[in-house]
């Protein structure tokens, strides 16, 4: 059931279509009534309950496109040769997974040029210091002067900066070596994979697109009207084409405080939990952002309700007949559904045999059990 606006001219219309469709009948079952005792076997016996209010949260409605938590198109940290692709589109990855594969052969040889330097500056440092540790003592004893004390002092330091320096290329190097493996930022989804085994790659090209969607983002467009009732915090309901009936439960995460000039509208910014992935990027969604107000409403059961010449109506029972009433619909809730024009608080409506049933027609109301109880929880 959609919500649905209906001018006076339109009601005038529905109405006088429905009158036709079942006026016939109607009208005969009225003259088999005056004229004769067999009338009673053209009343319709029908479940009904009664009309009733409730109190429901004050509601901003929007609509909007979901998009990714986070969404990342990632590329190499050194240029190379891509080797092999490790994932395809529509994968999931782990944070820090491999994606691609660069040619390593160069990085590694510079890795075992740097590795062979650190040593011979290791073996360098060790000499230095044995001899600056004798020289030390012989000075000591007065075996030696001081110039020679000092240089090789000197030497000494200049070997320990020297390892310092090979131990820096090292970790370059390794870097080097690492950075061939292109790795996911984190955790999500490849919707993209640009590049295929054999491509000359550089850090300026895009490997993967790696997005995150849970949770996930709804962006709606606020009127500037409602923008200033939202807040941070506060219960968002959605709804998508894709899963009728179901709603997904966020809560407003951001605010854009700028009002855009042409459409007058603030993009607001829900977040939902989406451990199952049901919902996507790229899906519309049509939302409720609730306020911290409470409003009063009137509310029906779902099983109510039917369509009738492209309109939502429902059969009130006056005086033991049906009353043909054009209504229009908010949302639907537990099984009922807000009646936000053409139906009033306690008015007792039929919910079964509806098929059966045309503007005037003879009821007997056999079942009215669930009215009572649904109007007390109301309360």
């Amino acid at each position: 059931m959609r919500r649905c606006g209906v001018e006076v001219a339109t009601l005038a219309v529905v109405i006088s279509a429905a009158l036709s469709f079942g006026g016939c009948r109607g009208n005969d079952a009225r003259a088999n009534a005056e004229a004769s005792p067999v009338a009673e076997a053209s009343t319709v016996s029908v479940a009904a309950e009664a009309a009733f209010k409730r109190e429901i949260p004050v509601v901003v409605r929007a609509t909007g496109t979901f998009t990714p938590d986070e969404a990342s198109d990632v590329a190499p940290q050194v240029s190379g040769q891509v080797v092999k692709t490790l994932v395809n589109v529509g994968d999931i990855v782990k944070a820090d997974q491999p994606l691609v594969l660069l040619d390593d052969r160069d990085a590694r040889l510079r890795l075992d040029q740097a590795r062979a330097a650190l040593e011979r500056a290791e073996a360098d440092a060790e000499h230095a210091k044995t001899d600056a540790s004798r020289s030390g003592e012989l000075f000591e004893k007065g075996f030696t002067s001081r110039s020679d004390f000092e240089r090789l002092a000197t030497q000494n330091t200049g070997a320990g900066a020297a390892v310092a320096q090979a131990r820096a290329q090292v970790a370059g190097a390794q870097k080097a070596v690492d950075d061939t493996i292109v790795r996911a930022p984190f955790s999500g989804h490849v919707t993209a994979r640009a590049v295929a085994a054999g491509e000359y790659v550089t850090p300026a090209s895009k490997i993967a697109t790696i997005v995150r969607i849970h949770p996930i983002k709804l962006e709606l467009q606020v009127k500037e009207a409602d923008a200033v009732k939202v807040r941070r915090g506060l219960s968002v309901r959605a709804e998508v084409s894709g899963y009728p009936g179901v709603l997904f439960v966020g809560s407003v995460s951001a605010l854009n405080v700028a009002i855009d000039p042409n459409s007058r509208a603030m993009t607001v910014e829900a977040t939902f939990p989406n451990p199952e992935g049901r919902v996507t990027p790229g899906m519309f969604g049509t939302a409720q952002i609730l306020l911290s107000a409470t409003e009063t409403a009137v509310f029906a059961p779902a099983d109510a309700v039917f369509r009738v010449a492209d309109a939502d109506a429902i059969y009130v029972i006056e005086d033991d007949r049906a009353r043909l009433r054009v209504v229009q619909l908010g949302e639907a809730q537990d099984g009922t559904v807000r009646i936000d024009a053409g139906l009033q608080e306690g008015a007792v409506v039929a919910t079964s045999n509806l098929d059966k049933l045309s503007d005037g027609a003879a009821v007997r109301v056999t079942d009215a059990s669930g009215s009572a109880g649904r109007t007390e929880r109301a309360r």
